[in-house]
């Protein structure tokens, strides 16, 4: 206990440290790349025209859920994917 009292006491930022950590995410990352690789393949697509207003649109992805579960630390990951190869996630 007074070693946890010591460090909570200090000021010395030096001998605390913190990364991030981005884990068990891996299922709503293959979520995310599914869903844009659908859109992209569509898109793509003979039948697909940007003008036509009328048909439905499906590309929306939405995340939700309470506080402090990785929601924003999840659109991080993915905005990084979409920037230069040096800067995407290693998922």
């Amino acid at each position: 206990m007074a070693d946890l009292r010591a460090l909570f006491s200090s000021n010395d930022p030096a001998g605390v440290g913190s990364s991030e950590a981005f884990a068990n995410r891996q299922h709503q990352w293959n979520l995310v790349a599914t869903a844009i690789g659908q859109h992209l393949r569509h898109g793509a697509g003979p039948g697909f025209d940007v003008e036509d207003l009328k048909a439905p649109r499906h590309n929306v992805i939405v995340f939700h859920g309470v506080g402090g579960i990785g929601k924003s630390t999840l659109l991080r990951k993915v905005e990084a994917a979409f920037t230069t190869a040096a800067q995407r996630p290693g998922q």
